[in-house]
């Protein structure tokens, strides 16, 4: 009885991932923003930061990070770094910008406000 309660959780989740990347939005004609910097002999590529904001790439990404959440981890879902020879690439989409620029206009006193109001972006 457990094992086949087990076999449907199992089999509903990959259904609901397999659904979740059918019908993610497209990403239109627009092009995506490119940063470029320079690497050195470490063949590593990532964001410099766990959390918020502020993106970079670099060559020594953070080997762990911890899974507290803080404002604007959500917009991070609209970047990535990409490694090309010898450089990592920081590369946005309009959503990126879009979604920085909301989350930046959060404000109050209360966390649990401004994270609603983030939620919202």
């Amino acid at each position: 009885m457990k094992y086949s309660f087990f076999l449907a959780a199992v089999g509903t989740t990959i259904l609901a991932l397999l659904a979740a990347g059918c019908t993610a939005p497209s990403q239109g004609g627009a092009a995506p923003v490119v940063v470029t910097t320079t690497m050195g002999a470490s063949p590593g590529c990532g964001f410099t930061t766990c959390h918020g904001l502020d993106l970079a790439c670099g060559r020594d990404p953070p080997q762990v990070c911890t899974a507290d959440y803080q404002l604007g981890d959500k917009c991070r879902q609209y970047a990535y770094c990409s490694q090309g020879g010898d450089t990592c690439r920081l590369i946005t989409n309009p959503q990126f910008d879009t979604c920085k620029s909301c989350v930046e206009r959060c404000g109050g006193a209360d966390s649990a406000e401004i994270l609603l109001c983030e939620e919202k972006c």
